[in-house]
């Protein structure tokens, strides 16, 4: 296990979901901090990952891959989707089976919501499962990232409106940078074991606030409206085919009680800078919506 004396020295860090906008962004930032980087990718081959990062192929899910990327490796950025409390189970499983002594692990402020649903679940019993490898661990719980909102390119460049599946209920959207900026300082610095973060953006804003800041950056006033619950259960269960986790997850989004309908000081506690405000990523994500 890593001590606050070792993670200055810490020689090989894991990024898994690293061609994600998270963990492409901090394995890029490790990189720039002259860190030994292994990247775990489902397609090694399309990575695109900077000069110098060991890419090894596989998934979370599969233990022979996870063998193979954890071998000689001292700490961890989990980066996970789809089943994302299997994919916890199978990494901390290999995990505790090499050793590793470190593991920054990205959850989802979903897991602090008074409603119970899915989302929550999923990643409550991924927490469970890192904090079951025995290593030291660090959880990142972010609220809805600022890139939630290309959900919108199709109707934006074809319509020119905002159909928003989230309600409009205030809330502090963050930016991915600044998630991967937080992962890379609770990688590398101590006196961040056993502590989770809520995080978020510097602002609170709805999400017709957002379409009004984005049609600024485009140049162009943008039609909002907030799709029916019923719909966006539809939509939601159409995807994954499981009409009553839809349901609740559709009704937690919705509530005006979520987690992150505050602005957390996390992201300046851990990196000392403010984070970015989401008209720093409308402006410079204008050219997706035409």
């Amino acid at each position: 296990m890593a001590d606050a004396r070792g993670l200055e020295g810490l020689t090989v860090i894991l990024v898994t979901g690293a061609t994600g906008k998270v963990g492409r962004e901090a394995v890029e930032q490790l990189v720039a901090l002259g860190r030994d980087v292994r990247a775990l990718s489902r397609r090694p081959e399309e990575a695109g990952l900077p000069e110098g990062v060991e890419v090894v192929a596989g998934s979370p899910a599969d233990a022979d891959s996870l063998a193979v990327a954890l071998k000689g490796v001292d700490a961890a950025l989990v980066v996970l989707s789809g089943d994302v409390a299997g994919e916890a189970r199978a990494f901390a499983a290999a995990a505790a089976e090499a050793g590793l002594g470190r593991v920054v692990f990205l959850s989802s402020g979903s897991v602090l919501h008074p409603l119970a649903h899915g989302i929550a679940e999923e990643h409550r019993a991924a927490e469970e499962a890192i904090r079951g490898i025995g290593a030291e661990w660090t959880f990142l719980r972010p609220g809805p990232f600022h890139a939630n909102t290309s959900w919108w390119v199709r109707t934006v460049r074809e319509e020119g409106r905002v159909r928003d599946w989230i309600g409009n209920n205030p809330g502090a959207p963050i930016d991915e940078y600044d998630i991967s900026s937080a992962a890379v300082v609770a990688l590398t610095r101590p006196g961040h074991e056993g502590k989770a973060y809520l995080l978020t953006g510097p602002e609170v804003l709805t999400s017709e606030e957002q379409a009004r800041i984005l049609g600024g950056a485009l140049g162009r006033e943008l039609e909002f409206s907030v799709a029916p619950q019923g719909e966006v259960v539809d939509v939601f269960a159409g995807i994954t085919g499981d009409r009553e986790a839809a349901v609740t997850n559709v009704a937690a989004l919705h509530s005006p009680e979520v987690p992150w309908s505050k602005v957390s000081p996390a992201v300046r506690e851990l990196t000392g800078r403010d984070p970015r405000p989401y008209r720093e990523w409308a402006a410079a994500n204008a050219p997706l919506f035409g």
